[in-house]
């Protein structure tokens, strides 16, 4: 049987790539033959000017009426192939359950055989049994034999009937197949007769036009032509006249220039120095207001500063009067703080006291709250794994379902998604929060100096921005920026593209640093150091024991020539958050609560992210080519009801012929003909 099957699937292979190749090769004589077209039609325009828009105009018709027709003749020639390519598909599948049927016959043949000569043989030893008992529980066991032969024999013939049953469906639907290929087809063969009939009468108005507008430029031309040769003998006799009279009227002229000059010449002279003396009065008299208005002005000055200097006496002497005023308040003031001071003391002491009761009651309702933490965090991430797979699925079945309206529906070419929308969200961000928050839990401890702990601060987090200043850890920073990216603030992503370069890579590094929980320069050392490729930051992290390294700060970092492979930089870094959530604090409550607060906030953008993907899956686009197809869809039902009920109403007509095609053909056969003068097959 496997040798009837593989050489039946090797004559469909063979079949199809012969089918295949045929197809190749006409479509090749085809692209061969409309490059021929296209390549006459280039020849052909470039002696453009020679032959003639008309004729241009005819040769470029042609083209593309050939173009026409090559297309319309695709769409009609795809319908014959579909129809080809299914049939084939059906004659393997109708090859391939023969086979099976027929394995099944023969084993069934077998194994009733078999259990046929048992049976016959068990006959013989019956009438050796003489007891009665034993002789109706022999006979009861040959009952049973043969129920099992005539039950497999039923099943076989259920398999066949059932078998029967799926060909009758499959011939029904092929049948209703084929009426939907006729019905394209008609619908390809009337569209490229519209289609050809609007080109033809396209091309031939675009044939008559060139033929109108070469004629009209003929004429054109040829009076632009004779126009030219008047307008040039015109233009000449012109220029000569123009040229006599301008030499005249030079002449002319000149004469009366040089008779105008002498004169102007000598009314200029006169003017010039009438008017030197006018100016030279006007500057006296200006001259002699000025030195009037600044000496008024000196006069008023003196007085201003007079009572000036009698206001200012006036304003010391208040001045002297307030301080002494001032004083007296000062010494009230002095009292009345030593007084506040004391009373602040007794209440300092008495709140002192009931804040280490209160902290004693807060570590023990932080260990509570680590506990449920856990339990939630490990409930939430049991619901979120199984909602993502839940998600996954009814994604996939989507997409499914836009694959299947495609390539069946509409003909399309599907593009799968990208296989990263299927990537579930970081599932250690939620563990390395309850991690960090664990550690911060752990080694928080409450500072009594809270002056103390801001000056630790700001000398961290001056250390971490002269560290990010240094030229010898761009290196690091740079592979950090690329390969964590995902550990940017959202807020922090938007506003890079407003800053240049440099100032984008400095707010990105501080970005992920925050994110990490490095505020001093002592966890900026060991982030150095562990992205180097000797870090043994891996080890650490799993408890194995090494030997202590030394970190020197940037020295070490900038001899250091070999950085971590980018492939392994989120287990370092994974690793580095393990060790230093171990580690005692550096930085106290604010380091860790930055550390957690910054994992948390990845770890919910992730998840909004990754959410916004899977709602997302079908874009807008195919959510509009969803609603128009289900639109025409149900006017293609419209249509086929409308159809159905006109064959119901043929059929009703038929019937109807039927009848009175019998009943008037018993009138014509009936004997009362004969005995009537005029007979009606006369008539007829």
């Amino acid at each position: 049987m496997s040798r009837l099957e593989e050489s039946a699937n090797m004559n469909a292979q063979a079949s199809r790539e012969a089918r295949i190749l045929a197809r190749r090769k006409r479509i090749q004589e085809r692209l061969a033959t409309a490059h021929q077209g296209e390549s006459s039609g280039g020849k052909e325009g470039e002696k453009k000017e020679e032959v003639g828009k008309g004729k241009q105009q005819i040769i470029e018709s042609k083209s593309r009426l050939y173009r026409v027709k090559h297309r319309t003749e695709q769409d009609v020639t795809s319908v014959r192939i579909g129809g080809d390519e299914r049939e084939q598909q059906h004659r393997i599948n109708e090859e391939k359950t023969r086979q099976e049927l027929r394995a099944k016959l023969l084993a069934e043949a077998e194994q009733s055989a078999r259990n046929n000569a048992s049976v016959a043989m068990r006959w013989a030893d019956l009438f050796s049994i003489e007891v009665p008992q034993d002789l109706y529980d022999e006979i009861e066991k040959q009952r049973q034999a043969c129920e099992r032969i005539i039950n497999s024999k039923d099943k076989l013939i259920a398999d066949i009937k059932t078998e029967l049953k799926k060909k009758d469906d499959e011939f029904v639907k092929t049948l209703k197949r084929q009426a939907e290929d006729i019905d394209t087809l008609l619908q390809y063969m009337s569209r490229q007769f519209v289609e050809m009939q609007s080109a033809y009468k396209n091309e031939l108005e675009e044939i008559e036009n060139a033929f109108l507008q070469e004629r009209s430029d003929l004429l054109n031309s040829n009076r632009g032509e004779i126009q030219d040769l008047f307008d040039k003998r015109s233009k000449l006799e012109q220029d000569f006249m123009d040229r006599y009279l301008s030499t005249v009227e030079n002449y002319q002229q000149q004469l009366e220039a040089l008779r105008i000059a002498d004169a102007e010449d000598y009314h200029i002279l006169k003017i010039r120095l009438e008017t030197d003396i006018q100016n030279l009065e006007q500057h006296l008299e200006a001259m002699r207001a000025t030195y009037q208005l600044n000496t008024e002005k000196l006069d008023y000055n003196y007085r201003v500063l007079v009572e000036r200097d009698h206001e200012n006496q006036t304003t010391i002497n208040q001045q002297k009067r307030k301080i002494s005023r001032q004083r007296d308040v000062l010494s009230s003031l002095k009292q009345r703080y030593a007084e506040s001071e004391k009373k602040y003391m007794e209440e300092n002491m008495k709140l002192t006291d009931e804040y280490k009761r209160i902290t004693e009651q807060f570590k023990d309702l932080q260990s509570k709250f680590r506990h449920f933490e856990q339990v939630d965090t490990q409930k939430y991430n049991e619901v979120f794994a199984m909602k993502e797979r839940e998600v996954a699925g009814v994604v996939k079945q989507l997409l499914q379902a836009d694959k299947v309206l495609h390539e069946q529906q509409l003909g399309w070419d599907w593009l799968p998604p990208h296989d990263s929308v299927f990537t579930p969200s970081l599932p250690s961000s939620s563990s390395l929060a309850a991690k960090a928050a664990q550690a911060v839990g752990n080694g928080e401890e409450a500072d009594e100096g809270e002056t103390e702990e801001e000056i630790k601060a700001r000398q961290g987090e001056a250390e971490v921005q002269e560290n990010l200043k240094d030229s010898r850890n761009y290196g690091a920073l740079s592979l950090l920026c690329d390969e964590a990216g995902f550990l940017i603030d959202a807020k922090v992503r938007s506003m890079l593209d407003k800053l240049s370069k440099d100032e984008a890579g400095h707010v990105k590094a501080e970005s992920v640093l925050k994110a990490l929980g490095v505020s001093d320069g002592s966890s900026f050392n060991a982030l150095m150091d562990a992205l180097t490729a000797s870090s043994t930051v891996e080890m650490r992290a799993k408890g194995m024991s090494v030997p202590p390294r030394r970190i020197s700060g940037n020295a070490d970092v900038g001899r250091a020539t070999v950085l971590v492979h980018p492939d392994d930089l989120v287990k370092r870094l994974k690793a580095f958050i393990e060790v230093e959530s171990t580690a005692p604090a550096r930085g106290g409550i604010g380091s860790g609560a930055a550390r957690v607060a910054g994992v948390s906030r990845r770890a919910a953008e992730v998840e909004q992210e990754y959410w916004m993907r899977m709602s997302n899956v079908i874009n807008e686009k195919g959510t509009r080519v969803w609603g128009i197809l289900e639109k025409q869809l149900e006017k293609y039902k419209g249509l086929l009801q409308e159809r159905s009920a006109s064959l119901s109403e043929v059929e009703s007509l038929q019937h109807q012929n039927t009848e009175l095609r019998a009943l008037l053909n018993q009138y014509l056969s009936s004997r009362i003909n004969s005995e009537l003068v005029i007979p009606p097959t006369v008539l007829i």
